[in-house]
């Protein structure tokens, strides 16, 4: 199977890559032909290590060509996809440091709020310390990370991968983590939850959307990951993309969910969230994740009142 990586696979492109990933089947040899590539997000470098470390899993052979003739060869290595995918180079350049830059494609496989803070230090540098100006993003980067890595280490039953970026000309800060595994949808299913068999993979993630759903299978109070990033994505504009077996759901700008199958009859064996978020939106994190509780039913709206006296 000779699988050409298109021009660009962001944005609008992200999805057609992944349902082009599904095409490999059951094939024995993938020949992934990376020449064309120009342009490639952060959501798009960790699908495609969570489907290669797969198809290795698997027993598949896997080989990349033409990474010669590629104008982005070196950021594949700075970003680390090419030694995640066990096909490392030599490298001919000097690593920089990547703080207010970048984060390579790293395995979720250790603490993950250590992570987390590792992430958020590398993408608000300083953010760390009380009342810094990137305080509120470091915290939310945190926040978005850790829910969405332990989704993926508590429930795929596969191998989870991040990687997020700064784009200083848009001014956005874009973050993904996905992994290989079972899919949302197969989760519930698994926990025992009867309604997820006539559940079609999008209408899966919806729920998983919604307070308190979890697929642990019991009453509790987890589940609500998911539910949160949502609500921090509308209430600061960003955007949201989960995208899990056949069913993609995504919030853009602050508008309601949409849900829709990926293209081409496509498959994605896992799960996979992407967010955006503009700097300039992140403000008073503890406000932002406050209102998002209140709006998930997960706190009492308060009314504040005063009285006057001369």
């Amino acid at each position: 199977m000779h699988l050409r990586l298109p021009a660009q696979i962001n944005a609008d492109g992200l999805l057609p890559f992944l349902a082009q990933l599904s095409t490999v089947g059951d094939a024995d040899e993938v020949k992934l032909d990376f020449e064309a590539l120009r342009r490639v997000s952060p959501g798009a470098f960790v699908a495609l290590v969570a489907t290669v470390t797969r198809w290795l899993r698997q027993g598949k052979r896997v080989a990349f060509q033409n990474l010669e003739r590629c104008a982005i060869t070196g950021y594949l290595q700075r970003m680390d996809v090419l030694k995640a995918c066990g096909a490392e180079l030599p490298e001919n350049f000097r690593r920089h440091d990547a703080r207010g830059r970048f984060v390579p494609v790293q395995l979720v496989d250790h603490d993950v709020d250590r992570m987390g803070n590792e992430m958020a230090t590398c993408l608000a540098p300083g953010g760390e310390d009380y009342e810094h100006p990137l305080g509120a993003l470091h915290n939310l980067t945190w926040y978005v990370f850790t829910e969405t890595a332990n989704n993926a280490r508590q429930h795929s039953r596969g191998l989870g991968y991040a990687a997020a970026q700064v784009a200083r000309s848009e001014g956005l800060v874009r973050l993904a983590v996905g992994d290989n595994g079972k899919g949302i949808r197969q989760s519930f299913m698994d926990a025992g939850f009867s309604w997820a068999a006539g559940m079609t993979d999008a209408e899966a993630i919806v729920k998983a959307l919604e307070p308190k759903v979890s697929s642990r299978g019991r009453p509790t109070n987890e589940g609500v990951g998911l539910t949160l990033v949502s609500g921090l994505v509308r209430r600061t504009r960003g955007w949201l993309l989960v995208v899990s077996g056949d069913g993609v759901v995504r919030i853009g700008a602050g508008g309601p969910p949409e849900h829709i199958p990926l293209p081409d009859e496509g498959h994605y064996q896992g799960t996979l969230v992407v967010t955006a978020f503009r700097q300039e939106d992140v403000k008073d994190f503890a406000s932002l994740l406050h209102d998002a509780k209140v709006e998930a039913g997960l706190l009492r709206r308060t009314v504040q009142s005063g009285t006057f006296t001369s």
